[in-house]
């Protein structure tokens, strides 16, 4: 991660994603559209950025379908945890639970992943924290869990092809020995036996 988003008033990040629930899909969302919803201060810039990280507005400032699939309730929690592994990507191959850990591995992951300083780690870890709040790791993780392929299953004999089934061959060889009292022609046939079936 070159550089984790941040906004430097990390306690609208929660109500700035509530909002765009409750209004319309903006032709386009910039510095310009914020004060129309309630978000006036100069530092709430940061939100479109965020939003653009997020994959919730494009380059261009379109809303994508992650914006308006935001705006389903029924939705919103999963979006937004999907939203947030796809940003925060390289955090979470370092803590596959990065939205457990505490402030002081988040900040120590920031500050040296980004090159920021110890104040705007600490914004970058107040934003993801906040973000995490809207979302829903677990129904991203039951997600991933049904969608892992599976080992295929174990095929019965009946539905192996012919030529990879198993085969046992039981051999019965019956033997019709001559009446006789020579000895040496018994042991002459069992001898050609063990040498032709057991070599």
């Amino acid at each position: 991660m070159a550089k984790a988003p941040y906004t430097p008033i990390p306690k609208n990040v929660k109500r700035f994603f509530e909002t765009i629930q409750s209004v319309g899909i903006p032709p386009k969302v910039n510095s310009a559209y914020l004060p129309i919803i309630g978000f006036r201060s100069g530092n709430d810039r940061y939100l479109v950025g965020l939003s653009k990280s997020l994959g919730f507005v494009d380059s261009g400032g379109k809303p994508t379908a992650k914006w308006s699939d935001f705006k389903d309730k029924n939705k919103a929690a999963k979006v937004m945890a999907d939203a947030i592994k796809t940003t925060y990507a390289d955090l979470y191959s370092t803590y596959p639970d990065a939205q457990q850990k505490d402030d002081d591995t988040l900040q120590n992951y920031f500050a040296s992943t980004s090159g920021v300083a110890d104040n705007v780690a600490r914004l970058m870890v107040r934003t993801f924290k906040n973000l995490c709040e809207l979302a829903d790791f677990e129904a991203v993780a039951v997600e991933e869990y049904a969608t892992t392929p599976t080992a295929p299953a174990t095929k019965k004999v009946s539905e192996i092809p012919l030529d990879m089934k198993p085969i046992t061959l039981n051999i019965n060889i019956q033997l019709q020995l001559p009446a006789t009292e020579d000895v040496t022609i018994y042991e002459a046939l069992f001898s050609a036996l063990k040498k032709n079936l057991f070599p």
